[in-house]
């Protein structure tokens, strides 16, 4: 009568864990997808502020300054500038389970001095920022640059 109750329970134990362990592995794989996800996003809102605070910086006028703090995600590969014809552009390069993907905003004023402001050595972090505009041979244009 013992080896029936021990051999019941060790059957039941058996089913429960044929249960629950895919459900573990299911929900650790959905949290990891959730961390990329936000990581994303998080990359997204980045540029999109950068730009559309470069964009009011120009349109404000020469020497005007706004101070801003981005967070640069932790799957960062590369934050740039780039000066694109009559106007610049801000790309960030984030390491995704696809590979790397670029996001990239346009920024109607040319930026002055293009340059790498983050890569992975400081990716995860709060990077603080200071967008002016100037004057560069009689044209607008606007100068970001990583205040320590």
């Amino acid at each position: 009568m013992k080896g029936q109750v021990s051999t019941e329970l060790l059957v039941i134990v058996a089913l429960v864990l044929l249960v629950f362990i895919p459900l573990l592995v299911l929900v650790y794989f959905k949290a990891s997808e959730a961390n990329e996800q936000i990581a994303s996003y998080q990359a997204e809102l980045a540029v999109f502020r950068m730009a559309s605070l470069a964009n009011s910086v120009g349109s404000l006028g020469t020497n005007t300054s706004v101070y801003t703090d981005v967070f640069i995600p932790p799957n960062t590969v590369e934050l740039s500038t780039h000066k694109s014809g009559r106007a610049g552009e801000i790309r960030l390069r984030i390491s995704t389970p696809e590979g790397v993907t670029d996001i990239a905003e346009i920024v109607k004023y040319p930026i002055d001095n293009p340059q790498t402001l983050a890569d992975e050595a400081t990716a995860g972090g709060w990077m603080r920022l200071k967008i002016t505009s100037v004057y560069v041979e009689n044209e607008a244009t606007i100068k970001i640059e990583k205040v320590a």
